[in-house]
C-alpha cells in the first residue's frame, strides 16, 4: 500500500542534565542549555551585571539531551525513515536505542540519519550528547600549537569550529558559548519516493535594455513584458526507474490576485524542470520601489493520492550586481528589475546571545519591521553569525528587504585541513540550497574582513617567519576563491557571489598584498571614524562605492540599563557599565567625542541621550554625503554597522536588544528616506542637494533659512526644481562667508531647511537643520517648548495611540522625548524646530513595562517627559 511521506515532530519537552548529573532539568527544544537553565531557575540572568563571568561552568560542561518516544505500527511500515536533527550545537554525538548513528561538529549543517532497522513501536531511548565547545577548542589548539581566534574580545580557538563565531565574544557581544538542540527534530518517513530540493529561476523578458538606458525619466515606466518561471525539483529515490509508476508532478503557481496557473506532467526522471509564462508579471520590489509581490508556489508528487506537498512563497524578480569600469575604477551596484538601487541600511548580527530565544520572544519581526520603519532596503547578515533562520528571509520577502548574506566566516584565518574544508562544503551547499528561492537573497559573500585583516593577521609573532602561512593561503583561496564559486555556480547561478568584505573582487596569490579597501572598486568599510578617532568630516574624504560598514557607538535607553545595572553603578565607568562595553576603552571614546561636540551635563541620563545624539549625527554625515554621491552610480551604498544587539550593551546599535529606538533610528528613518534634503556647509558657502530614490521623478520645493542663535533670518531662499529618478540634485550653492566672518557669529548661525513635494498637493516630506559647528559653542536659549496630547481616532489593535502637539518660541535643538511607564514608537524624535514651528507626532505605545498593573491612558500621557538640548545641559 503506497504511504504518504509523514513527519513526526520530536520538538518539545526533552531531559536535560550535566556530566556530573548535578543539573536534572527539563529543556524545551528547539532551545539551548542556557535557556533550560534559566527557564528552570538554576542560574541568575547572564546579562545581569557582571553574572556573565559565573557562566563559565556552564560552557565547559558535558550536556545531555534524552528523549523517550513511541511510533504507531503503520509508521514503522515505511521503507525509509530518517531522522533529521535541523541544527546541533555544536560538537555532539547521537545515540538511538543505546546505539551511536553518528556525530556532528557544524552547527550549521542539517543531520540526517537512516534510522528504520533500529526503530521499535515504544520506548525509544534518543540521547544527544554536547562536548564543551570551548574545551574541543582548546584541544585543537593543543592540537595544532596555534591558537586561532577572532579578536582580543573573545575565548580562544573558535575559528575550528563551525559555530556562529560571535559566541565566544565579540567587540559588542558576551562570552556565552551556548550549546544544545538549538533547530526542530523531526522523523521522516518515505517510500520510494519525496522531493528532495526545489529551485526555481527565472528570465526576464525586458521591452529595452535597462542597464543601458540613460534616459532617467524613463526609470517609472514597466520594462518587463513577460518572465519565465522555472521549476527545477529534484527527488530522492532508490528505484533505478520511476517512469512507468504512475507517478505524476503537479504545480500550482498562485499570483497575488489569486489568479491560478497548474502544470502536470509524467514523473520520468529524478529531476524535472516545469516552465510557466507569465505575462504581466507582478514583480518583487524592496518596498520603497515598489511592492514586494509574492506567489505561492505547491509542488505535489501524486499517484493514488497526493504522496507529498511542498508550499512556499517565491518572487518574481531580476538582481544583479553591476561592475563596469567608469572614470573612478569599478561601479558596485544592484540592478533590481532593470532599476538601479541605491542600497539604504544596516549590518545584522544574532539577534539575541541564545538564538532561538530570540525567535521565541519575536526579535526577528520586531527587528526587521523597525528595520522597514526606518525606510532600510538592505540588511547584511554579517559572517561573525550564522545562516539566518527561515523567518529571517521570509519576514525580508514580506517586508521588501533585500539581503547581503555573508558565508559565516570572520575577522580570523581559518584551518586548511582537508576534512574542516569538507565540513564546510557540506555545509555551503545545504544552506545554498535553502536559501536560493527567496526573492529578498541578493548576494553571497564569502567572509567578514578576512582578506583585508590579512597582512595584519600575519604579523603576529607566532605567524610572522612561519611557514605554515603558505598553507593558510592556499585554505583562504581554496574556500573562498574556488569552493564557494563552484558550489554557487552548480546549486545557485543567479546570485552575485563577492570573496570577503571589504573586498575589490577575487586577489588569489595576491592575498594580503592588495588594498581590499579601496574607495575605487568594490565595497568599503570604514573605521577612521571611530577607531581611529577621525572627526565625522572624515567620512566626506571617503569616497566610497558602497559603504558596507562604518559605526558609531552610544549608550541603549535608561529603561535597558536599568534591566542590567543598579543605580548605584550608573557612571561610565562603573565596573558593570565597562563589562557591557566589549570595545577597548569604549566608554572612555563616547565620552571623548561627546566632549568635542557638547558641553558634558552632570547628570547620567543626560549624558546617555549626548552618547546617542552623537551616534546619530556621525552616522548621518557619512549617510548625507554618500547618497548625494549616487549620480552616475558613484557610490550606490550605505550600510551601517549595526542594527541590533543580541544582549544588553553600549554598541553601535541603532535598535536596543529590547528593540527601543536609539536616537540614530529616528535619524536613520529621516536620513534613509526615498527623497530626502540634505546641506554640505562650510564656513563659506553652503551647497543645498536634494536626492531621489524613486523610479519618479519629483516635483520638490526647498525652503531654507540661516538664523543666528536669537532667532533673527540672516539669510533665506526658495528653489523649485523636478528631481528626476534615482539620482541626486545640487539645487545651489549660497555663499554665507559675509554672516560667518568673525567665529562667533559662524558658531551661533544656524541652517534649517524643509522640502516640499509638489507632485499633487504640497506637502512636507523632509524637515533638517545643520551647525557651522559643535553645538557645545551654539548659545542657547530657553525655547519656551509648549506641548499637549490628544487622541488619534480609530486606534487599532487596541494599542494606545495618540498626537503630542509640539510648539517652540525659540530655537530648540535636539527636541527628545521618553516615558518611564512604556515603550513606544513615535513618528518623529531627536529633531530640531526653529521659532515658532509647531509640530504633530503620533505615538504609538508597544508594550508597558513591568509594573504590577497596566497604567491608564492618563498615566501613560504624564509619564511623558519632553526636553530639549537646552534642558539637558543648562
Amino acid at each position: 500500500m503506497l504511504q504518504k511521506v509523514e513527519k513526526i515532530s520530536l520538538d518539545g519537552f526533552w531531559e536535560l542534565k550535566n556530566s556530573e548529573k548535578s543539573v536534572e532539568i527539563d529543556a524545551q527544544v528547539p532551545g539551548t542549555v542556557f535557556e533550560a537553565l534559566l527557564d528552570n531557575n538554576i542560574i541568575e540572568d547572564p546579562f545581569y551585571g557582571e553574572n556573565e563571568h559565573d557562566m563559565i561552568w556552564v560552557y565547559e560542561s558535558s550536556w545531555f539531551y534524552e528523549k523517550e518516544f513511541n511510533l504507531d505500527p503503520e509508521f514503522l511500515e515505511h521503507k525509509h525513515i530518517i531522522l533529521r536533527f535541523n541544527g546541533l550545537d555544536t560538537i555532539a554525538e547521537v545515540n538511538l536505542n543505546g546505539e551511536l548513528i553518528g556525530s556532528t561538529n557544524d552547527m550549521f549543517i542539517r543531520y540526517d540519519f537512516e534510522v528504520k532497522s533500529k526503530l521499535k513501536g515504544s520506548g525509544n531511548q534518543l540521547k544527544v550528547k554536547f562536548k564543551s565547545p570551548t574545551l574541543e577548542a582548546l584541544e585543537y589548539i593543543k592540537k595544532n600549537n596555534l591558537g586561532l581566534n577572532t579578536g582580543y574580545a573573545a575565548i580562544p580557538g573558535v575559528p575550528y569550529l563551525r559555530k556562529a563565531q560571535y559566541s565566544f565574544g565579540w567587540d559588542w557581544g558576551p562570552k556565552l558559548p551556548d550549546i544544545g538542540i538549538w533547530k526542530s527534530v523531526e522523523i521522516i518517513g518515505y517510500d520510494d519516493l519525496k522531493i528532495k530540493s526545489i529551485y526555481t529561476y527565472t528570465k526576464f523578458n525586458y521591452n529595452k535594455e535597462s542597464i543601458k538606458t540613460n534616459d532617467k525619466e524613463d526609470h517609472s515606466e514597466s520594462r518587463t513584458t513577460l518572465v519565465n518561471l522555472f521549476v527545477e525539483i529534484e527527488f530522492v529515490s532508490k528505484l533505478e526507474n520511476i517512469s512507468n509508476l504512475g507517478y505524476k508532478l503537479k504545480v500550482i503557481l498562485r499570483a497575488p490576485t489569486n489568479k491560478v496557473f497548474v502544470k502536470e506532467i509524467s514523473l520520468t526522471s529524478k529531476k524535472e524542470t516545469i516552465e510557466f509564462i507569465v505575462e504581466k508579471p507582478f514583480l518583487w520590489w524592496t518596498h520603497d520601489l515598489g511592492e514586494p509581490n509574492l506567489y505561492q508556489l505547491e509542488n505535489s508528487i501524486l499517484k493514488e493520492d497526493v504522496v507529498e506537498t511542498i508550499i512556499q512563497k517565491i518572487g518574481l524578480r531580476d538582481i544583479k550586481l553591476i561592475r563596469e569600469a567608469d572614470k573612478w575604477g569599478e561601479t558596485f551596484y544592484f540592478l533590481l528589475n532593470g532599476i538601479p538601487l541605491f542600497a539604504k541600511g544596516a549590518n545584522w548580527i544574532p539577534v539575541d546571545s541564545f538564538i532561538p530565544r530570540g525567535r521565541k520572544l519575536g526579535l526577528y519581526s520586531m527587528n526587521l519591521n523597525y528595520a522597514k520603519k526606518a525606510n532600510m532596503n538592505m540588511i547584511r547578515v554579517w559572517g561573525g553569525g550564522i545562516y539566518e533562520d527561515d523567518i529571517f528571509y521570509e519576514l525580508c520577502d514580506e517586508l521588501g528587504i533585500i539581503v547581503w548574506q555573508d558565508f559565516p566566516f570572520a575577522c580570523a584565518i581559518y584551518p586548511f585541513h582537508d576534512d574542516f574544508i569538507k565540513t564546510v562544503k557540506e555545509e555551503a551547499t545545504q544552506n545554498i540550497k535553502r536559501l536560493r528561492n527567496h526573492p529578498s537573497l541578493t548576494l553571497w559573500c564569502g567572509n567578514n574582513e578576512i582578506e583585508i585583516l590579512w597582512d595584519p593577521i600575519f604579523k603576529h609573532p607566532k605567524l610572522a617567519e612561519n611557514p605554515i602561512k603558505e598553507d593558510f593561503k592556499a585554505g583562504y583561496i581554496k574556500k573562498f576563491e574556488i569552493l564557494m564559486p563552484e558550489l554557487l555556480k552548480k546549486y545557485d547561478p543567479n546570485h552575485p557571489y563577492w570573496p570577503s568584505s571589504p573586498s575589490n573582487g577575487f586577489v588569489g596569490e595576491k592575498l594580503g598584498t592588495v588594498n581590499a579597501n579601496s574607495p575605487d572598486i568594490g565595497d568599503s568599510h570604514f573605521w577612521d571614524v571611530w577607531h581611529r578617532n577621525k572627526p565625522f568630516s572624515a567620512y566626506r574624504e571617503f569616497n566610497s562605492r558602497f559603504m558596507s560598514e562604518f559605526g558609531y557607538e552610544s549608550f541603549p535607553s535608561l529603561k535597558t540599563l536599568a534591566r542590567f545595572c543598579p543605580k548605584e553603578q550608573y557612571d561610565f565607568f562603573s565596573p558593570i557599565m565597562e563589562n557591557h562595553q566589549k570595545n577597548s576603552a569604549g566608554n572612555q571614546k563616547i565620552m571623548d567625542y561627546m566632549e568635542k561636540r557638547f558641553s558634558i551635563p552632570k547628570k547620567f541620563e543626560h549624558q546617555i541621550v549626548l552618547s546617542q545624539l552623537t551616534q546619530a549625527e556621525a552616522i548621518e554625515y557619512g549617510v548625507e554625503y554618500w547618497r548625494r554621491n549616487r549620480n552616475e552610480n558613484h557610490c550606490m551604498g550605505s550600510l551601517y554597522w549595526q542594527l541590533n544587539d543580541c544582549w544588553s550593551v553600549a554598541s553601535w546599535s541603532s535598535l536596543d536588544y529590547y528593540g527601543r529606538w536609539k536616537a540614530l533610528h529616528y535619524f536613520a528613518k529621516r536620513f534613509y528616506q526615498p527623497i530626502f534634503a540634505s546641506v554640505e556647509e562650510n564656513p563659506h558657502q553652503v551647497e543645498f542637494w536634494v536626492t531621489n530614490d524613486l523610479r519618479i521623478s519629483c516635483d520638490i520645493e526647498l525652503d531654507w533659512k540661516i538664523l543666528n542663535s536669537e532667532g533673527n533670518t540672516l539669510m533665506k531662499g526658495i528653489y523649485n526644481s523636478k528631481v528626476s529618478p534615482c539620482s541626486s540634485l545640487k539645487l545651489g550653492l549660497e555663499d554665507v562667508s559675509n554672516i560667518n566672518k568673525e567665529q562667533s557669529n559662524m558658531q551661533n548661525n544656524i541652517i534649517f531647511y524643509k522640502l516640499y513635494s509638489n507632485n499633487g498637493k504640497k506637502g512636507i516630506i523632509y524637515r533638517g537643520f545643520r551647525l557651522f559647528d559643535a553645538p557645545k559653542f551654539f548659545n542657547l536659549r530657553d525655547p519656551e517648548i509648549s506641548s499637549f496630547f490628544e487622541d488619534i481616532e480609530g486606534e487599532k489593535n487596541n494599542k494606545i495611540q495618540f498626537r503630542l502637539k509640539l510648539k517652540a518660541k525659540k530655537i530648540a535643538l535636539y527636541v527628545n522625548f521618553d516615558s518611564d511607564l512604556v515603550d513606544f514608537i513615535a513618528s518623529d524624535n531627536f529633531f530640531s524646530m526653529e521659532p515658532n514651528e509647531t509640530r504633530d507626532i503620533d505615538i504609538k505605545i508597544v508594550r508597558g513595562l513591568e509594573t504590577s498593573k497596566d497604567p491608564s491612558k492618563q498615566e501613560i500621557i504624564k509619564s511623558f517627559k519632553i526636553q530639549s538640548l537646552y534642558d539637558i545641559i543648562k
